[in-house]
């Protein structure tokens, strides 16, 4: 699943991503994360689960892959995880996990 097609909510992440001020890791998993969560009352069900999911692992995931994250490359190497991250989540809500 790739970002910008989850619509209002992966193209307000998508922005997020790549106009932020964070310079570390953390700093960007928490600017989603506040994007996430600003989102949350207006999902629908299963977007819920799928933000849920990611919310829960992207502070790892960017810890794990990155030291910094101040410049444009990285911001586009956290977008291919996010969308690797979404991926898996939406596998694992159908196989119903």
């Amino acid at each position: 699943m790739h970002v910008l097609g989850m619509g209002i909510v992966g193209i307000r992440l998508y922005a997020r991503i790549l106009t932020s001020d964070a310079a570390k890791p953390d700093e960007l998993a928490d600017n989603l994360v506040d994007e996430i969560n600003c989102y949350m009352p207006r999902a629908t069900p299963s977007e819920q689960q799928l933000l849920f999911q990611l919310a829960c692992e992207i502070h790892e995931a960017f810890g794990d892959a990155f030291e910094r994250v101040d410049d444009l490359s990285y911001r586009f190497q956290a977008l291919d995880l996010v969308n690797g991250l979404l991926s898996k989540a939406r596998e694992l809500r159908q196989l119903g996990l």
